[in-house]
């Protein structure tokens, strides 16, 4: 069966019926390559220091998505534009699941009063979450540049504030001047908090080193 065109697709979407659980954002019918949206997912909540689980953020969204309303007043026909969420990548998953074990024990080392310098099993346990932070920072540039560059319009889902900065890193590559706002409950400008260089508290510190980034608005 020959693949249907994107206009194909499109004529055969019923934006009025039920939404249906096809895996993809919202149930539409696009794949990567007609769409002009990408939301790409990312599982991680290794540096989180209140309560983990946010790593099944973009899973859960994704299957709550089928309940939204297509109908955006001042963008009726956006949708038809594509939307397209990957799915999830498993090897994230599990590498968030091992991290974060690690780093519950280490966090709730340090809260209660743990001195760093005396116990080697935690500082090697430091050095496991910043080697697996920054190659999550390293695998969040590459895919996202790899969106950017075929013209795609990036909107990333992860679990943490940590996970933006390799986006923005790769934002930086295509945009000489950019801007970014900010919502949150706090400023995110502890350096290394924790002592994780990338850690969710850090997000803010260490994005204002890029830069091409010649704006930051924080509202909270």
């Amino acid at each position: 069966m020959p693949k249907k065109t994107k206009r194909e697709k499109i004529e055969a979407f019923d934006p009025n019926g039920v939404g249906q659980f096809n895996g993809n954002f919202i149930g539409l019918p696009f794949d990567a390559e007609d769409s002009d949206f990408i939301i790409e997912p990312i599982p991680w909540d290794v540096s989180v220091s209140f309560a983990e689980g946010t790593s099944e953020g973009p899973d859960n969204i994704r299957k709550a998505s089928v309940q939204l309303d297509l109908m955006d007043i001042d963008y009726p026909d956006l949708w038809k534009r594509g939307i397209f969420m990957p799915p999830t990548p498993s090897n994230w998953l599990e590498e968030n699941r091992k991290l974060r074990r690690i780093a519950s024990e280490y966090i709730d080392f340090l809260e209660n009063g743990g001195d760093l310098g005396e116990d080697i099993r935690m500082q090697e346990s430091l050095e496991l979450i910043n080697e697996g932070c920054e190659k999550l920072r390293q695998y969040v540039y590459t895919r996202s540049l790899e969106w950017i560059k075929k013209g795609k319009k990036v909107v990333l889902l992860g679990g943490s504030h940590a996970c933006p900065l390799g986006y923005l890193e790769a934002l930086s590559e295509v945009y000489s001047d950019f801007g970014v706002l900010q919502i949150d409950a706090h400023m995110d400008l502890r350096e290394a908090y924790e002592g994780i260089h990338l850690s969710h508290a850090s997000i803010a510190f260490n994005a204002l080193k890029i830069k091409n980034i010649s704006k930051w608005v924080q509202f909270g």
